[in-house]
């Protein structure tokens, strides 16, 4: 194993004046996270307190200035730090004045870094990196070795300072905004799945949004490794600059020393050398794509010092994400599928591959800014109806046009009964919307708790 690049000095926090903004998850960890180490911490959101969870009421009664409703500028002048969430954009106007008068800013997952003396595993991309993040930590803790899947997938850095060990593998599922706020983040390995635009209702072009996720790589030094999509062209453009030791996985190339395919199985090659072939049948997780997610995953924990044979057989054992191409139920030959997780087009592309035909498609959410008419060609092959609901309905239907024949649905009740009416023996109803859930739900998770609910109520034989 190569040397470790070694943490920043954390700065002192003692008495230091902080600004958590955003009272989520994030925001409530690092509010909490500060104030164990004595800063004065003032935790602010522009949603007013009735909107917010418990926590964020108790950490005003332990001792945090709550601003809630809105920002209080002043209170970040005279800041020492602002921590941001990483659902807040460092774009608004608070934040941007903080900065001009010199105020230093930073992300979560920043802040975390400072302190921790673990080993830091990076794992980003449009879509795959939750499930990757879990298998990753999966085959770490079944070898018998100390690893948490954090970050975007849902734990906080933050809460993991007070439990730190050296030996600890932090496997990090990072967004664009997590990277948005990092500085001297560096991780021993960090892995770029694949790009594709998305969150367009937050960047302009998908040009800033790919700059913000090429961030992992940007404090990596050549003790370091990179491991990048050989097959995505933006993805791999990356690599020619990179400092850290790149490391390529491919379905379609053959590669040197990454992970790529032969015949049916996949292969970990180092120095041209063939390492160990896995079978794709041992593979527990369903669609195409997921080859890409369990050879990142295997380069990933091979240079950790995790024997093949031994990850072979932990892989075995893992059963994937909920909302992640879940299969529901079969019921009048019709079998049921929940990707509440595609919320962009790029992942119910994805999804969509998985299946050869006969397809019945629930679309729709909140619209952030997709570009629908990608769907097209897959849609005129594998779809037999779409099933358009929520707030982006229209703007879906106008841009894909009448290509297959197509409902217009208020909710996700009448989105399951519509899909039934028009689903046949032998076909699949696929949920994955395209589209955040923000339009009725608190995310995808409810959203697609909700999916499976009416699906398992369905009577048998509908």
């Amino acid at each position: 194993m190569n040397a470790l690049p070694q943490s920043p000095t954390p700065p002192r926090l003692a008495g230091s004046r902080v600004v958590v903004v955003g009272a989520s998850k994030s925001g409530v960890a690092m509010a909490r996270f500060l104030m164990s180490r004595q800063a004065a911490v003032v935790l602010t959101d522009a949603k007013p307190a009735a909107a917010l969870g418990p926590e964020v009421a108790a950490l005003g009664r332990a001792g945090a200035k709550l601003e809630l409703g809105g920002h209080d500028a002043s209170s970040f002048a005279a800041a020492d730090l602002v921590a941001v969430s990483p659902g807040v954009p460092l774009t608004i106007g608070p934040i941007v004045e903080a900065k001009k008068q010199g105020v230093r800013v930073t992300g979560e997952i920043e802040l975390a870094s400072w302190f921790l003396k673990g080993l830091l595993i990076g794992i980003t991309g449009t879509n795959g990196k939750s499930t990757t993040t879990a298998l990753t930590a999966h085959i770490l803790s079944r070898a018998g070795l100390r690893a948490t899947a954090c970050g975007n997938i849902g734990l906080p850095l933050t809460d993991l300072i007070e439990k730190d060990t050296p030996d600890h593998y932090y496997v990090i599922e990072l967004s664009s905004f997590q990277l948005e706020g990092i500085d001297t983040f560096r991780p021993w390995i960090a892995a770029l799945l694949n790009l594709a635009p998305d969150h367009q209702d937050r960047y302009e072009s998908e040009v800033p949004y790919y700059q913000a996720k090429s961030r992992i790589f940007r404090n990596q030094g050549r003790a370091d490794h990179a491991i990048l999509n050989r097959d995505d062209a933006e993805v791999w453009s990356l690599s020619k600059d990179l400092k850290a030791h790149v490391h390529p996985f491919s379905r379609a190339a053959t590669v040197e020393d990454g992970a790529c395919l032969k015949g049916d199985r996949i292969v970990v090659r180092r120095d041209g050398r063939d390492i160990r072939a896995i079978p794709l049948a041992s593979i527990p997780l369903f669609g195409a794509h997921n080859v890409e997610n369990v050879m990142a995953a295997l380069l990933i924990t091979d240079l950790c010092g995790v024997p093949l044979p031994r990850a072979e057989r932990a892989l075995a054992g893992f059963r994937g994400l909920p909302h992640r191409l879940e299969p529901v139920r079969s019921i009048g030959g019709v079998t049921w599928y929940n990707d509440s997780k595609a919320t962009n087009v790029s992942a119910t592309i994805k999804s969509l591959e998985t299946f050869p035909g006969g397809v019945v498609l629930i679309l729709g959410g909140k619209d952030k800014g997709g570009d629908f008419t990608q769907l097209v060609p897959l849609i005129k092959r594998r779809v037999t109806h779409l099933v358009l609901m929520g707030q982006a309905r229209d703007v879906i239907a106008a841009q894909i046009g009448a290509v297959v024949p197509t409902s217009k649905v208020a909710d996700m009740k009448e989105a399951v009964e519509a899909a039934r009416a028009a689903a046949a023996e032998g076909g699949v109803v696929l949920l994955a919307p395209a589209c955040a859930s923000f339009d009725r739900y608190s995310g995808f998770e409810e959203r697609g708790e909700d999916f499976r609910r009416l699906v398992l109520s369905l009577p048998p034989g509908s």
